[in-house]
Protein backbone atom coordinates (compact mmCIF):
# COMPACT_ATOMS: atom_id res chain seq x y z
CA UNK A 1 0.00 0.00 0.00
CA UNK A 2 1.37 3.72 -0.70
CA UNK A 3 -0.01 6.24 1.97
CA UNK A 4 -0.06 10.08 1.70
CA UNK A 5 0.04 11.59 4.83
CA UNK A 6 -0.37 15.07 6.14
CA UNK A 7 0.35 16.38 9.46
CA UNK A 8 -0.33 19.76 10.50
CA UNK A 9 0.46 21.57 13.88
CA UNK A 10 -0.53 25.15 14.54
CA UNK A 11 0.30 27.04 17.68
CA UNK A 12 -1.55 30.23 18.74
CA UNK A 13 -0.39 32.54 21.56
CA UNK A 14 -2.26 35.05 22.96
CA UNK A 15 0.62 37.70 22.63
CA UNK A 16 4.17 37.83 21.30
CA UNK A 17 6.42 34.98 22.46
CA UNK A 18 9.84 35.89 22.30
CA UNK A 19 11.29 32.94 21.39
CA UNK A 20 10.77 29.25 20.03
CA UNK A 21 12.84 25.80 20.22
CA UNK A 22 11.72 22.59 18.93
CA UNK A 23 12.47 19.35 17.58
CA UNK A 24 9.66 16.96 15.24
CA UNK A 25 10.14 13.78 14.41
CA UNK A 26 7.80 13.73 11.51
CA UNK A 27 9.53 11.39 9.03
CA UNK A 28 8.20 8.09 8.45
CA UNK A 29 11.08 5.67 9.05
CA UNK A 30 12.42 3.27 6.87
CA UNK A 31 13.10 -0.27 7.36
CA UNK A 32 10.61 -3.14 9.12
CA UNK A 33 7.88 -3.61 5.70
CA UNK A 34 7.89 0.24 5.61
CA UNK A 35 9.62 3.06 3.41
CA UNK A 36 9.48 6.70 3.25
CA UNK A 37 9.80 7.90 -0.67
CA UNK A 38 8.74 11.52 -0.28
CA UNK A 39 8.94 13.88 2.37
CA UNK A 40 8.21 17.92 2.83
CA UNK A 41 8.37 19.99 6.26
CA UNK A 42 7.16 23.39 6.06
CA UNK A 43 7.65 25.74 8.87
CA UNK A 44 6.54 29.23 9.02
CA UNK A 45 7.83 32.09 8.44
CA UNK A 46 10.72 30.32 6.14
CA UNK A 47 12.72 28.69 8.99
CA UNK A 48 14.80 25.52 7.40
CA UNK A 49 15.08 23.47 10.01
CA UNK A 50 18.38 21.18 9.88
CA UNK A 51 18.44 17.17 10.92
CA UNK A 52 19.62 14.75 12.86
CA UNK A 53 19.56 10.83 13.13
CA UNK A 54 18.74 9.89 16.89
CA UNK A 55 19.94 7.11 19.08
CA UNK A 56 16.74 5.13 18.00
CA UNK A 57 17.09 5.66 14.64
CA UNK A 58 14.78 8.40 14.70
CA UNK A 59 14.53 11.27 11.39
CA UNK A 60 14.62 14.32 14.26
CA UNK A 61 13.92 18.37 12.14
CA UNK A 62 15.00 21.06 14.89
CA UNK A 63 14.93 24.30 14.37
CA UNK A 64 14.19 27.95 16.76
CA UNK A 65 12.78 31.09 15.66
CA UNK A 66 13.89 33.75 18.06
CA UNK A 67 11.96 37.43 16.69
CA UNK A 68 8.51 37.98 18.59
CA UNK A 69 5.65 35.57 17.19
CA UNK A 70 2.29 35.14 17.86
CA UNK A 71 1.67 31.93 15.62
CA UNK A 72 3.55 28.74 14.57
CA UNK A 73 2.53 26.56 11.59
CA UNK A 74 4.51 23.01 11.14
CA UNK A 75 3.32 21.01 8.30
CA UNK A 76 4.51 17.65 6.97
CA UNK A 77 3.98 15.68 3.86
CA UNK A 78 5.01 12.19 3.61
CA UNK A 79 4.93 9.45 1.39
CA UNK A 80 5.27 6.45 2.67
CA UNK A 81 5.65 2.23 1.12
CA UNK A 82 4.06 -0.13 3.72
CA UNK A 83 3.72 -3.68 3.71
CA UNK A 84 7.41 -4.39 1.96
CA UNK A 85 9.47 -7.41 3.15
CA UNK A 86 10.81 -7.32 6.73
CA UNK A 87 14.27 -6.64 6.80
CA UNK A 88 16.53 -10.10 7.04
CA UNK A 89 18.47 -9.14 9.68
CA UNK A 90 15.66 -6.69 12.18
CA UNK A 91 19.26 -7.01 14.42
CA UNK A 92 18.96 -6.92 18.47
CA UNK A 93 20.59 -3.12 19.28
CA UNK A 94 19.62 -1.66 22.17
CA UNK A 95 17.16 -4.47 22.97
CA UNK A 96 17.65 -4.54 26.96
CA UNK A 97 17.02 -0.93 26.85
CA UNK A 98 13.60 -1.66 26.38
CA UNK A 99 12.97 -3.95 29.05
CA UNK A 100 13.86 -1.39 31.75
CA UNK A 101 11.39 0.61 33.90
CA UNK A 102 10.95 4.96 33.89
CA UNK A 103 7.69 6.89 34.38
CA UNK A 104 5.44 7.07 33.10
CA UNK A 105 6.22 3.05 32.37
CA UNK A 106 5.94 2.43 35.99
CA UNK A 107 6.92 -1.12 37.46
CA UNK A 108 3.56 -1.49 40.15
CA UNK A 109 1.80 -4.37 41.11
CA UNK A 110 -0.94 -4.08 39.14
CA UNK A 111 1.44 -4.06 35.93
CA UNK A 112 3.20 -7.61 37.50
CA UNK A 113 -0.74 -8.88 38.37
CA UNK A 114 -2.20 -8.29 34.69
CA UNK A 115 1.28 -10.08 33.74
CA UNK A 116 0.82 -13.37 35.40
CA UNK A 117 -2.55 -13.74 33.14
CA UNK A 118 -0.32 -13.89 30.51
CA UNK A 119 2.42 -16.74 30.89
CA UNK A 120 4.86 -17.51 28.52
CA UNK A 121 5.18 -21.23 27.90
CA UNK A 122 8.58 -21.26 26.07
CA UNK A 123 10.21 -17.73 26.10
CA UNK A 124 12.71 -18.99 23.49
CA UNK A 125 9.72 -19.91 20.76
CA UNK A 126 7.96 -17.07 18.98
CA UNK A 127 4.93 -18.67 18.55
CA UNK A 128 4.36 -18.94 22.48
CA UNK A 129 5.77 -15.22 22.67
CA UNK A 130 2.95 -13.84 20.44
CA UNK A 131 0.05 -15.77 21.83
CA UNK A 132 0.84 -14.46 25.41
CA UNK A 133 1.04 -10.76 23.46
CA UNK A 134 -1.97 -11.72 21.08
CA UNK A 135 -4.20 -12.62 24.46
CA UNK A 136 -2.80 -9.06 26.67
CA UNK A 137 -3.77 -6.89 23.42
CA UNK A 138 -7.18 -7.92 23.33
CA UNK A 139 -7.70 -7.92 27.33
CA UNK A 140 -6.33 -3.92 27.50
CA UNK A 141 -8.46 -3.46 24.38
CA UNK A 142 -11.53 -5.36 26.50
CA UNK A 143 -10.95 -3.92 30.06
CA UNK A 144 -9.97 -0.44 29.14
CA UNK A 145 -12.61 2.38 27.68
CA UNK A 146 -11.01 4.61 25.26
CA UNK A 147 -11.56 8.17 26.75
CA UNK A 148 -9.75 11.27 25.50
CA UNK A 149 -10.94 13.14 28.91
CA UNK A 150 -9.38 11.09 31.43
CA UNK A 151 -5.50 11.09 31.04
CA UNK A 152 -3.07 13.59 29.44
CA UNK A 153 0.78 13.05 28.13
CA UNK A 154 2.07 13.02 31.60
CA UNK A 155 0.07 10.20 33.16
CA UNK A 156 1.38 7.06 33.97
CA UNK A 157 0.54 3.60 33.78
CA UNK A 158 -0.49 3.39 37.40
CA UNK A 159 -3.32 6.09 36.85
CA UNK A 160 -4.59 4.22 33.85
CA UNK A 161 -4.87 1.15 35.73
CA UNK A 162 -6.52 2.85 37.83
CA UNK A 163 -9.35 4.81 35.72
CA UNK A 164 -9.71 2.00 33.68
CA UNK A 165 -9.42 4.46 30.88
CA UNK A 166 -7.18 6.09 28.31
CA UNK A 167 -6.16 6.93 24.87
CA UNK A 168 -4.02 5.29 22.48
CA UNK A 169 -0.79 6.45 24.05
CA UNK A 170 -1.78 4.89 27.36
CA UNK A 171 -2.59 1.66 26.11
CA UNK A 172 0.87 1.68 24.34
CA UNK A 173 2.32 2.41 27.56
CA UNK A 174 0.33 -0.37 29.18
CA UNK A 175 1.56 -2.84 26.93
CA UNK A 176 4.64 -1.96 27.28
CA UNK A 177 5.44 -2.25 31.13
CA UNK A 178 3.70 -5.21 30.87
CA UNK A 179 5.31 -7.00 28.53
CA UNK A 180 8.25 -5.47 30.20
CA UNK A 181 7.46 -7.70 33.86
CA UNK A 182 7.13 -10.77 31.28
CA UNK A 183 10.34 -10.58 30.42
CA UNK A 184 9.77 -9.14 26.67
CA UNK A 185 11.37 -5.96 25.50
CA UNK A 186 8.89 -3.63 24.50
CA UNK A 187 8.86 -0.13 22.99
CA UNK A 188 6.94 2.98 22.30
CA UNK A 189 5.66 3.49 18.24
CA UNK A 190 4.54 7.25 17.42
CA UNK A 191 2.62 7.57 13.84
CA UNK A 192 -0.76 6.98 11.72
CA UNK A 193 -3.00 4.18 11.01
CA UNK A 194 -4.97 4.90 7.56
CA UNK A 195 -8.72 3.92 7.95
CA UNK A 196 -10.88 3.42 4.90
CA UNK A 197 -14.17 3.54 7.40
CA UNK A 198 -13.53 6.36 8.60
CA UNK A 199 -15.19 7.85 6.15
CA UNK A 200 -16.37 4.89 3.85
CA UNK A 201 -13.63 5.97 0.64
CA UNK A 202 -10.27 6.18 0.65
CA UNK A 203 -9.49 8.82 2.85
CA UNK A 204 -9.77 9.22 6.74
CA UNK A 205 -8.96 12.20 8.60
CA UNK A 206 -8.03 12.15 12.55
CA UNK A 207 -7.51 14.54 15.18
CA UNK A 208 -4.23 13.66 16.17
CA UNK A 209 -1.20 10.96 15.69
CA UNK A 210 -1.69 7.43 17.15
CA UNK A 211 0.54 5.51 19.11
CA UNK A 212 0.58 1.67 19.34
CA UNK A 213 3.86 -0.97 20.53
CA UNK A 214 6.01 -3.31 19.16
CA UNK A 215 7.70 -6.00 21.16
CA UNK A 216 10.94 -8.32 20.47
CA UNK A 217 9.50 -11.68 19.49
CA UNK A 218 12.30 -14.51 19.36
CA UNK A 219 13.15 -15.25 15.29
CA UNK A 220 10.91 -12.39 13.92
CA UNK A 221 12.27 -9.07 15.72
CA UNK A 222 9.91 -5.81 16.40
CA UNK A 223 6.25 -7.31 16.22
CA UNK A 224 3.58 -4.16 16.31
CA UNK A 225 0.71 -4.65 18.53
CA UNK A 226 -1.91 -2.02 18.49
CA UNK A 227 -4.25 -2.36 21.82
CA UNK A 228 -6.60 0.45 20.77
CA UNK A 229 -8.26 -1.45 17.62
CA UNK A 230 -7.10 -4.35 19.32
CA UNK A 231 -4.93 -5.91 16.11
CA UNK A 232 -1.29 -6.72 14.94
CA UNK A 233 -0.26 -3.68 12.88
CA UNK A 234 -0.68 -4.03 9.90
CA UNK A 235 -0.01 -2.35 6.21
CA UNK A 236 -2.54 0.26 7.50
CA UNK A 237 0.14 1.83 9.98
CA UNK A 238 2.80 3.95 9.55
CA UNK A 239 5.47 3.88 11.71
CA UNK A 240 7.29 7.62 12.43
CA UNK A 241 9.21 6.96 15.53
CA UNK A 242 9.79 4.78 18.38
CA UNK A 243 11.48 4.73 21.91
CA UNK A 244 11.51 3.80 25.61
CA UNK A 245 7.65 5.95 25.80
CA UNK A 246 6.42 8.75 24.35
CA UNK A 247 8.67 11.31 25.63
CA UNK A 248 11.57 9.34 22.95
CA UNK A 249 9.23 9.36 20.58
CA UNK A 250 6.60 12.31 20.03
CA UNK A 251 6.16 14.16 16.82
CA UNK A 252 6.58 17.09 18.35
CA UNK A 253 7.93 18.97 20.88
CA UNK A 254 9.47 22.25 22.24
CA UNK A 255 9.75 25.11 24.58
CA UNK A 256 8.63 28.78 24.16
CA UNK A 257 10.05 31.89 26.31
CA UNK A 258 7.19 34.33 26.95
CA UNK A 259 4.23 34.71 29.62
CA UNK A 260 1.86 34.22 26.77
CA UNK A 261 -0.36 31.11 27.25
CA UNK A 262 -0.72 29.00 24.00
CA UNK A 263 -2.69 26.51 22.20
CA UNK A 264 -1.66 23.92 19.84
CA UNK A 265 -4.23 22.63 16.82
CA UNK A 266 -3.58 19.20 15.46
CA UNK A 267 -4.82 17.74 11.91
CA UNK A 268 -3.81 14.56 9.84
CA UNK A 269 -4.72 13.23 6.35
CA UNK A 270 -3.98 9.98 5.32
CA UNK A 271 -4.66 9.13 1.48
CA UNK A 272 -4.05 5.78 -0.36
CA UNK A 273 -2.55 6.93 -3.71
CA UNK A 274 -1.87 4.75 -7.11
CA UNK A 275 1.70 2.83 -7.06
CA UNK A 276 2.48 5.14 -10.17
CA UNK A 277 2.40 8.14 -7.73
Amino acid sequence: MKLEIVHSTRYRYSGPIAETVMEVRLRPMDGNGQRCVEFELDVSSGIKPRTYRDGYGNNVHYFNLVRPHTTLSVTSRSVVETGRELDPDPGEELVHDFLRYRAPVKDVPGIRELASRHPIADPSSGASVELALDELTLEISRDFAYDRAVTNVYSAVDEVLALHAGVCQDFAHLFIAVARAMAVPARYVSGYIHSERATGGARSVAPASHAWAEAWVPGQGWVGYDATHPVRTSDHHVRLAVGRDYSDAAPTRGIYVGSASGTMQVSVRTQEVSASH
